[in-house]
């Protein structure tokens, strides 16, 4: 498999468990954004993230997003992963020039302050969502500070991201590992000094090379019972069609403003930063017909 998400549980189902390695998925959004070196950490974390937490959910049209709004000098940043596979995601400011001091201390220096929401769009009629103050700006240990406090599931997360002197991507990988009722105390403890052995995501992942091995690593060879496997990739998804409604939603009235100022209307997709011109004919065809 190659990038990719593994569900599991352990210890007769006291512990479920999940883990992901995205390095392709984040060369893309790369790719796509430019990103200088501590925003693609900070977006590959998250894209971790939303990959296994999307497999947390049952449904078949659900979307699990991550969204960090900061007043720090990246700005913030969001991750969304659909069923099917697919992870998008963006950092609000990319300008590594503009993080000044902060760049030195990393990721968390440069997020935060601010808020992080989670939202699953389950696909009822309001989508649910819970938000906690950033503890770190690490994102795995705000993660694990979500899990544990907003839905009272004690959860170790390990999110990391390892960079090639050539800004390519080395690693790509994480896990979240979930104590469920009844689980016992020995096996917490287990648990923790294995991440103790193990020090990092990142090196975990160059020792299993691939997540059923960082599993098992962590939970015990031979012991971890694999429930899913799902390819993920990044795909953004837009379309002509899906950003010409994003341009109406601007409403009537400011788009026929906008219409007698300039010939055409330029929009620009986040996710993949491609961009969209509508000419102010088209614009007028379909505020008349509206």
């Amino acid at each position: 498999m190659g990038d990719g998400v593994v569900r599991a549980t352990a210890f007769n189902s006291t512990i479920r468990a999940f883990a992901v390695e995205i390095k392709d998925t984040l060369e893309t959004a790369m790719g796509y954004h430019k990103l200088n070196p501590l925003a693609a950490t900070a977006l590959g974390r998250a894209l971790e993230a939303v990959a296994m937490m999307r497999e947390m959910t049952k449904g078949d049209n659900e979307t699990i997003t991550l969204r960090i709004k900061s007043e720090g000098p990246m700005g913030g940043l969001i991750a969304v992963g659909s069923n099917d596979g697919t992870l998008k995601g963006y950092v609000t400011n990319n300008d590594y020039s503009s993080y000044g001091e902060d760049a030195e201390f990393g990721v968390g220096a440069c997020l935060t302050p601010g808020i992080m929401t989670i939202i699953k769009d389950l696909g009822m009629k309001e989508p649910y969502s819970g938000s906690i103050p950033l503890q770190s700006g690490e994102i795995g240990d705000d993660l694990a500070h979500y899990y544990t406090y907003s839905e009272q599931i004690p959860s170790l997360v390990a999110l990391g991201v390892k960079l090639n002197p050539d800004a390519t991507v080395k690693s790509a990988s994480g896990m979240i590992i979930q104590v469920m009722p009844g689980a016992e105390d020995k096996t917490v403890e287990y648990i923790e000094n294995r991440l103790k052995e193990a020090g990092s995501a990142s090196k975990l992942i160059e020792i299993t090379n691939s997540p059923e091995g960082m599993l098992e690593f962590m939970l015990g060879e031979g012991k971890v019972i694999i429930t899913d496997k799902k390819e993920v990739a990044y795909n953004c998804g837009c379309s002509r069609d899906a950003m010409l409604r994003g341009v109406l939603s601007l409403g009537r009235d400011e788009l026929t403003k906008i219409i007698k100022e300039q010939d055409e209307v330029e929009t620009v997709c986040h996710f993949c930063e491609k961009r969209y011109k509508f000419n102010s004919k088209e614009i007028k065809d379909i505020l008349l017909n509206g």
